[in-house]
């Protein structure tokens, strides 16, 4: 069995790993460690959010799109309690998604 330090290697630009667990009632539902799939959002999916406010990573349009788009499916009750290095690292997947590549080619120039 690995420790907290062995912590597994995102395989895929969406994956990323929770740093803290998720604890629901005393209850651990995801431990840290755990990889969350993040797939690119479609149309559908987007439904009802509203774009800048995801681009700004606005808490509720991103807490809106979390279980429409991530394996392990995050529930409301299971993003409610995320910690928020955890909730940042999943809201920074869902902009870069959405930025269009020449918007993230100019931004990385200005850098």
């Amino acid at each position: 069995m690995s420790d907290q330090t062995d912590m597994p290697t995102p395989v895929a630009p969406g994956d990323f790993t929770l740093e803290h667990d998720i604890v629901v009632n005393g209850k651990v539902e995801l431990p840290a460690g755990t990889t969350i799939h993040v797939r690119k959002p479609m149309g559908g999916e987007l439904r009802g959010a509203n774009l800048g406010g995801l681009v700004r990573m606005d808490y509720n349009q991103v807490a809106m799109v979390a279980p429409r788009v991530t394996s392990p499916i995050l529930h409301a009750h299971l993003f409610e309690v995320m910690d928020p290095a955890d909730v940042t690292q999943f809201a920074g997947i869902i902009v870069d998604f959405l930025l269009p590549t020449s918007t993230k080619d100019a931004l990385s120039q200005s850098a």
